[in-house]
């Protein structure tokens, strides 16, 4: 009897192989192709191929390619949106959380930035996302189980941000410092708002090209970049203070960027600490459900009156 190889290709890997080449042809006909797109799904087919220990990676990171994609097709389906909130969405706002003088606190900072500021919130805005990367590339080296939990949160609440975004499209405060809170304008260009302060203090063009290729102007609720760190924490914290104080602090940081950098509303920032928990509460739920031990039979006792054999 021969053992199987373990080099041979499973139905992931075919799964795998499939999907980077469907989504190849789908930005291809809908004339979306970028190089990332190639690099992306070459990537995921090449880890496939690869064999048993980056199979292994892509069994728990899979989401992440997901979630890349579910991002960057969002212009196939904003037809489905609602509704766009703009003056309703900023007086809300100036009601629950007025600044001083009764205006709003992204409009406030808009005229009170500072270069410190605009470095550590820049520098937040922009790393936000790597910290995802390294916190679940540190649990995969560890062969920790939240590598697995943390790939499929972070789809989870990206779904629920993509999902709000169709049901309550929301435009952000620079929107409404630039254009007004008439009703929406869709040719409005994305902007990279007080990010841009950021790029001229290092003579760089990072969130000129990041904003640039922003296919949703109208997705400001919830706030994903207030989301990720506060996830972050949440899957961390059981790793002791030295863990929570840093990816608290830091995930505080970036809440506060999100509306002094005037991407968002104190709402936003926290309609995705909301998405966060319940992305992180769901999978922690199927997991446990997932690996929960079956219940054992309990044998049958024959009563003393019984005398079958």
């Amino acid at each position: 009897m021969t053992s199987r190889s373990p080099s041979r290709a499973t139905a992931l890997t075919w799964l795998a192989t499939a999907m980077a080449a469907g989504h190849l042809v789908l930005v291809i006909a809908t004339g979306r192709l970028r190089w990332e797109h190639v690099a992306a799904d070459a990537l995921l087919a090449g880890v496939a191929w690869a064999g048993p220990r980056t199979r292994r990676f892509l069994a728990g990171g899979f989401p992440l390619w997901l979630t890349g994609m579910l991002l960057d097709s969002q212009a196939l389906w904003l037809f489905l949106r609602g509704p766009i909130h703009t003056g309703d969405l900023w007086e809300l706002e100036r009601q629950l959380f007025p600044a001083p003088g009764g205006t709003h606190w992204p409009e406030w900072w808009a005229t009170r930035f500072h270069p410190v500021l605009d470095f550590f919130c820049g520098f937040s805005y922009a790393a936000y996302l790597y910290e995802v990367f390294v916190v679940a590339i540190f649990f995969f080296v560890k062969k920790d189980a939240r590598f697995e939990k943390l790939c499929w949160a972070f789809l989870v609440v990206n779904a629920l941000g993509v999902v709000t975004y169709l049901v309550y499209p929301a435009a952000p405060p620079w929107y409404i410092l630039q254009y007004g809170p008439g009703p929406a304008n869709l040719a409005a260009l994305p902007s990279p708002a007080g990010t841009a302060r950021f790029d001229a203090l290092l003579g760089i063009s990072y969130f000129a090209g990041f904003y640039g290729r922003n296919p949703n102007v109208f997705g400001a609720m919830p706030s994903l970049h207030a989301a990720y760190p506060f996830m972050v924490t949440l899957f961390v914290w059981p790793l002791g203070w030295k863990w929570r104080v840093p990816a608290a602090l830091f995930a505080a940081l970036v809440a506060f960027s999100a509306v002094y950098l005037t991407h968002h509303y104190i709402l936003d920032v926290l309609a995705g600490f909301v998405a966060a928990l319940a992305a992180f509460l769901v999978v922690e739920l199927v997991f446990a459900r997932r690996t929960a031990p079956a219940p054992m039979a309990v044998p049958l006792t024959p009563s003393r009156g019984d005398t079958r054999a």
